[in-house]
């Protein structure tokens, strides 16, 4: 079986043959609110402090500092490792708004695909990254045309693939259709993980109770069961629980 890379999420590696398979991309999918973002700041800040490898975060909505304060929440001190350069947050979303930036990586307000891909690049080689997130994909690509941005999508997973860093690839499932907000994302990935919010039983009339659940679509070189399993967001990141059951 080819090298794994530990994802740092309690329940999930044993799910996928020990982890995600190393130096490929992954496509993390879902619909608003199931932890998405969590989900990838844990895989970056495991990384770093369990397995000493490091990774970069690429942001296009939320600003560094909501990311680094979110994952205080979970105990993960991001800042901690970003100044030993076991961790980059590299800003594409303040300038790219409007909004002034004091971080040390950013990418300027007119940046296209290439000089975004371009930058990435560079810090990964400098940094030795073994892990990157890119958040979100819908997010940088929402105006693009829709030829185009097939062709930068493909050209965003080769130089991924050349970093050789395992990536993850965040996207959306709208109105509970499809495994990806575009619906060709999963194309250029080896691997596909959707998370959802799965109705329970009702306590009372039109009051349920909805549960979190999370399935691997796919993963290439694995042997793992098309079965969607819950998982929960503790204080200390997410736990999935590969005994249990999704009703």
């Amino acid at each position: 079986m080819e090298d794994r890379v530990k994802t740092g999420i309690k329940g999930l590696d044993e799910l996928i043959g020990g982890g995600l398979p190393k130096n490929s991309s992954i496509l993390l999918s879902g619909e608003a609110g199931t932890g998405k973002t969590i989900f990838s700041l844990q895989f970056i800040y495991s990384g770093a402090k369990d397995f000493g490898e490091a990774g970069i975060y690429v942001t296009f909505e939320e600003k560094p500092e909501e990311l680094r304060r979110e994952a205080s929440q979970f105990g993960w001190d991001f800042k901690k490792y970003e100044a030993k350069k076991k961790i980059v947050i590299l800003d594409a979303a303040s300038l790219r708004v409007g909004v002034p930036t004091d971080e040390s990586f950013y990418v300027k307000s007119d940046f296209d695909i290439k000089t975004l891909l371009s930058h990435l690049y560079e810090i990964a080689i400098d940094i030795d990254a073994k892990r990157i997130v890119i958040d979100s994909l819908p997010a940088f690509f929402f105006s693009h045309e829709s030829e185009k941005m097939r062709d930068d999508v493909y050209m965003m997973g080769r130089v991924l693939a050349e970093t050789k860093a395992t990536s993850i690839l965040i996207t959306e499932i709208v109105d509970g259709q499809g495994y990806s907000r575009f619906g060709f994302e999963e194309f250029v990935t080896r691997g596909v993980i959707t998370m959802h919010l799965v109705e329970g039983e009702k306590a009372m009339p039109r009051m349920a109770e909805y549960k979190r659940g999370i399935f691997v679509r796919k993963m290439r070189e694995t042997n793992h069961k098309i079965k969607q399993y819950p998982f929960s967001i503790t204080d200390k990141g997410i736990v999935v629980y590969p005994q249990g059951e999704i009703y």
